[in-house]
């Protein structure tokens, strides 16, 4: 018999300089929800994917203002979850949201810059692919 390993979920998990302003962040404009929280820690889940975020005061962003990696959030319905958060999302600097656009990789996506200067995507297949 040959072993198969299995996974129940991947949880990201993302140091910020700022736990205060990343669970603004998440549970006002994302609508995450904080399930644990202690003093430079906070467990968020998004629809039952979970997300980790530790606070690291010191952590500073890199000078070419590119991003360290990306947080993806595979959902069913990228525009519908966009305009369901876009009243939170116009709060946000301009240049911290990317709104709904269809990618090369056959992905349609929208993206929020997080605290950290890295992004969290939301994303599904293009349809009709």
């Amino acid at each position: 018999m040959t072993w198969s390993p299995t996974a129940h979920q991947i949880t990201p998990f993302l140091h910020v300089p700022d736990l205060e302003r990343a669970i603004e962040l998440f549970t006002g404009s994302l609508a995450f929800e904080v399930l644990y929280r202690e003093s430079n820690y906070a467990y968020f889940e998004f629809g039952g994917a979970g997300l980790r975020i530790l606070e690291e005061p010191g952590r500073r962003l890199r000078l070419d203002g590119k991003a360290r990696m990306t947080v993806y959030v595979d959902v069913p319905d990228v525009d519908a979850l966009y305009a369901q958060l876009l009243p939170r999302l116009k709060l946000l600097p301009a240049a911290d949201v990317e709104p709904p656009l269809d990618k090369p990789w056959k992905q349609r996506e929208f993206q929020v810059r997080l605290p950290d200067g890295d992004w969290l995507t939301f994303g599904q297949p293009v349809r009709g692919q």
